[in-house]
């Protein structure tokens, strides 16, 4: 195992394990993440999910074991952004105008676990399956 990676796993198990404590400090709760999938696209996998936010909100981080997911805006090409403001239900999937991207070559069945992170620091840890 390459340090690289060892070191990504140590920082996504923190972020994990700090997830509750955040989550009792921050002021309002982070949104509800209803994920479902996780399917393949080129260089990597594009995660289907819906955020139901709790007033206005916004998503600024994705981490999994291989590093950053990268935050997309569609309209009509495709850019990386810092964030994704949402105040109202948001779905990100392939037909939508937001979408996350992670780099990488899995496996349909394989599950991934990623910590989200929302506006004011709140976390979210997510274990989400890859399917064909």
């Amino acid at each position: 195992m390459t340090s690289g990676i060892l070191r990504r796993r140590v920082v996504l198990t923190l972020l994990s394990a700090l997830t509750s404590s955040v989550l009792f400090s921050s002021a309002g709760s982070p949104p509800v993440v209803e994920a479902s999938a996780l399917t393949p696209t080129f260089g990597g996998v594009l995660l289907t999910a819906t955020f139901r936010p709790r007033g206005k909100d916004a998503l600024s981080g994705v981490w999994y074991d291989g590093g950053r997911a990268k935050l997309l805006q569609c309209d009509p090409r495709c850019s990386v952004i810092k964030e994704i403001p949402f105040d109202a239900p948001l779905m990100v999937s392939q037909d939508s105008m937001y979408r996350v991207v992670l780099a990488g070559k899995f496996k349909p069945g394989q599950r991934l676990k990623m910590v989200m992170r929302f506006a004011d620091v709140q976390l979210v840890t997510l274990s989400v399956p890859v399917v064909e």
